[in-house]
């Protein structure tokens, strides 16, 4: 049972655990945040992402994405994001409001390439992108592609449209769920760290 009536500053230590442990354990709830952003200020998108990396210490949320995307065009306009992560095992859910950067042909993006296997780069490689209308149901990749993973020479073409993104965590509002008792506690991590007990 998670002891929801710790110090604040444990929760939050506690929360920088789950997320590391999230970037790591393909397993792990929080290894798919649903990520949200403002749509051409007119609505939100959001989407599941799979969490590549946690950095403690900046405090930054990473995933990757293809530069052709949408969702590019709206992080340009309006940076400000958002986080939605649950695990239901532990009745714990995480808001976490962010701002946005976006890695292109950089060299976040040219370490983060470097580290990406070759059956991940297959995902660049696509001659249509992201969001194009299609006559038949397709996911775009090459047909010599279908079922293998390219040659690490093949696989450098999709580096220019691979694309790193990196959230600067603002805000977290953090709940626990449970039948004796829920709660809610919001950190805010702009300047100075400052907690407050919120209900739920």
């Amino acid at each position: 049972m998670y002891q929801f009536d710790k110090n604040p500053k444990e929760i939050l230590d506690n929360i920088k655990q789950l997320l590391s442990i999230g970037a790591q354990d393909r397993n792990h709830a929080f290894h798919t945040p649903i990520f949200s952003n403002n749509a051409d200020n007119k609505s939100i998108n959001s989407r599941v992402v799979v969490l590549r990396k946690f950095n403690e210490q900046d405090l930054k949320l990473s995933f990757n994405t293809d530069y052709r995307s949408p969702k590019i065009i709206d992080l340009k306009k309006n940076n400000v994001s958002n986080f939605v992560f649950y695990d239901s095992k532990i009745k714990i859910q995480l808001r976490i409001k962010t701002i946005t950067s976006i890695h292109h042909n950089d060299n976040v993006a040219k370490e983060e390439w470097r580290q990406t296997r070759l059956f991940s780069r297959k995902c660049y490689l696509t001659q249509k992108a992201p969001g194009s209308i299609t006559a038949i149901p397709e996911d775009g990749i090459s047909r010599h592609l279908k079922r293998i993973d390219p040659l690490q020479p093949e696989s450098e073409m999709g580096y220019k449209n691979f694309t790193v993104i990196t959230n600067l965590i603002q805000e977290i509002d953090w709940l626990y769920l449970a039948s004796s008792g829920h709660r809610r506690l919001k950190i805010s991590l702009n300047n100075k760290t400052k907690f407050d007990w919120i209900i739920p």
